[in-house]
């Protein structure tokens, strides 16, 4: 058996309270699985620096095993960045899926290595915060949201642009940090 695996993750690790979660990453048409987890600081499971990744999600639940991952029971979590990339190629307002593109905004974030605010995703999320914060508040989130108190924005050319931009940068970034260890 292969010895636990240490939770610090570049050195800013996961505390033992850290929950794991498998995802399926939807990228150049192929699938890959990666072990998200969520603790003061969410990030994706590394070795060595490098996301570890895996072809099936059998051999994603093998190696939890082996490292005594304990993986939460819950539905695999998909991110299709092929479908957001495809968005950046011709963007527009009606084709604005708030839920699928704020969810891929965090996860971008999370699949940062920690402390890393050198990369260009970085600084377009330092300097798009408002943006961020129309994409949120459109999502509605039931505990943010009052009962029939509904935000749906009007999005301008500007911030469509800005928002395929951001998320261009972002497929660009997981694809990085993809090139990674597999299993």
């Amino acid at each position: 058996m292969a010895p636990p695996l240490s939770r610090d993750v570049d050195g800013h690790g996961a505390s033992l309270a850290a929950e794991y979660f498998p995802c399926l990453f939807r990228l150049g048409s192929a699938d890959h699985y990666v072990i998200w987890y969520s603790d003061d600081r969410d990030g994706l499971v590394r070795e060595n620096g490098r996301v570890v990744t895996f072809p099936s999600l059998a051999e994603l639940h093998a190696y939890a095993l082996q490292r005594s991952l304990k993986l939460q029971p819950a539905e695999v979590a998909r991110y299709d960045w092929d479908s957001v990339e495809r968005w950046c190629d011709e963007p527009v307002a009606s084709g604005i899926s708030v839920g699928p593109f704020l969810n891929a905004w965090n996860m971008v974030l999370d699949t940062l290595p920690a402390c890393d605010e050198s990369g260009l995703f970085a600084h377009a999320d330092g300097r798009n915060g408002a943006l961020y914060e129309k994409l949120f508040r459109a999502s509605n989130l039931p505990a943010m949201t009052a009962p029939g108190a509904e935000y749906y924005p009007v999005w301008t050319r500007a911030e469509v642009d800005a928002l395929a931009q951001v998320l261009r940068l972002g497929v660009t970034e997981v694809r990085h940090q993809l090139g990674c260890v597999s299993v």
